[in-house]
């Protein structure tokens, strides 16, 4: 049977056998799966279960739903998929009854690097990701808070450069100060 584990900053917080049809993940109590995050919409997403294959669908969340770092509406799941909400991760194990990672293996790995997929001879290079992590748009804002205080010193050092020339009739020499006459 097919299970979900459920982690966030690399800790499991909990493992749940699929064995529902339906599976519903979001904010609100009345959830198979309640995530109480405000990141977390109500209905946030779902997970239908038919024979051996699994579905998840995201339920027009405000944040969205991402699928092996890919925003995603509908997709049919494979085993270590990791569905991402919020800043929470919900791994998707195929065959729980299969040899694998036990959760404590799983906490062990997670905390050495996050959740991948391995890469194969036919992986095609995916389009940038939706919006980028928190820790990247504020590593962003300081590039960007750095490269304007940079065009702004500059700006300052053109206009003192254009001051001196506009007093002066000839370049000045280094040391050398132009001043108008005095009358």
């Amino acid at each position: 049977m097919p299970k979900l584990v459920l982690s966030m900053d690399g800790l499991v917080l909990k493992e749940m056998p699929l064995g529902k049809e339906r599976t519903t993940i979001g904010r609100k109590p009345d959830n198979d799966i309640q995530i109480d995050n405000l990141a977390i919409s109500g209905h946030h997403a779902v997970i239908t279960c038919i024979t051996n294959d699994a579905f998840l669908e995201d339920r027009n969340s405000t944040n969205g739903t991402y699928l092996n770092g890919q925003p995603v509406k509908k997709h049919v799941l494979r085993n270590n998929d990791v569905v991402e909400l919020g800043k929470y991760k919900i791994k998707f194990l195929a065959d729980a009854s299969k040899p694998g990672l036990s959760a404590s293996e799983m906490i062990e790995t997670a905390a050495l690097a996050s959740f991948e997929m391995p890469g194969t001879a036919t992986d095609v290079p995916a389009p940038p990701a939706g919006p980028a992590p928190r820790e990247t748009q504020i590593i962003s804002a300081a590039a960007r808070q750095a490269v304007a205080q940079a065009e702004a010193a500059a700006a300052s050092a053109r206009r003192q450069a254009g001051s001196v020339s506009s007093r002066c009739s000839v370049a000045p020499t280094p040391g050398a100060s132009c001043s108008s006459p005095s009358r």
